[in-house]
């Protein structure tokens, strides 16, 4: 008698390609969407950080506030990629992202664009981001420094990097932003993924 059809071997053996290109296929499509996340996520950052800048003297002037996130979120300007969910800005990686108004020891007042970098294994790609975005900008900007922050604690305990000064601050003794090359900022970025609690960046700036 002829038999017709595949054997179970050959069958298997097609299953089991069809599995292996399925792995490579989902890996590369998680892939591809980290790397479009990570690209929308330096893109929405920028925007954001460029309009804190151009509209500080709105910001300063809207109110006795001292956080700037709803005033952000009704002047439209909250960019694509991050939600307003009061009171906080979150971005695609639901990292939460302030803006405020704070006043130091010495009595001087700084607005401030805080991203609070959940522990993830994305986080020094995502720290990288915000560095190049704040070098891009080093011409307004005051200084910028990450800390490893504690949730809840009284800041006490909290672990500085140092700080990156703007073109107006930096000199031979300071660290200037616009003098930081890609290994630099990757360098630098390492500071997140030693941290215990979660590493804030803070890009600073007056009017």
């Amino acid at each position: 008698m002829r038999e017709c059809g595949r054997s179970m071997v050959e069958m298997l053996g097609v299953l089991a390609i069809i599995g292996v290109l399925s792995v490579g296929a989902i890996a590369g499509y998680s892939k591809a969407m980290m790397k479009y996340k990570l690209n929308k996520f330096s893109e929405s950052y920028n925007i954001l950080l460029n309009y804190a800048l151009q509209y500080t003297p709105q910001l300063e002037t809207s109110g006795t506030q001292t956080s700037y996130n709803e005033i952000l979120y009704k002047l439209n300007l909250i960019p694509d990629g991050m939600i307003y969910d009061t009171p906080h800005i979150y971005d695609l990686f639901r990292n939460k992202i302030s803006v405020y108004r704070n006043t130091f020891d010495s009595g001087s007042s700084y607005n401030i664009l805080a991203l609070y970098i959940e522990q993830n294994d994305y986080g020094k790609q995502i720290c990288q981001s915000a560095l190049v975005a704040a070098k891009e900008n080093a011409s307004q900007i005051y200084r910028v420094s990450m800390k490893d922050e504690e949730l809840g604690g009284d800041g006490g305990n909290d672990a500085y990097s140092g700080y990156l000064y703007g073109d107006k601050e930096c000199n031979g003794t300071r660290r200037c932003l616009r003098n930081l090359t890609i290994s630099d900022i990757a360098d630098i970025c390492g500071f997140c993924d030693t941290a215990v609690y979660q590493c804030k960046i803070m890009v600073t700036w007056q009017n």
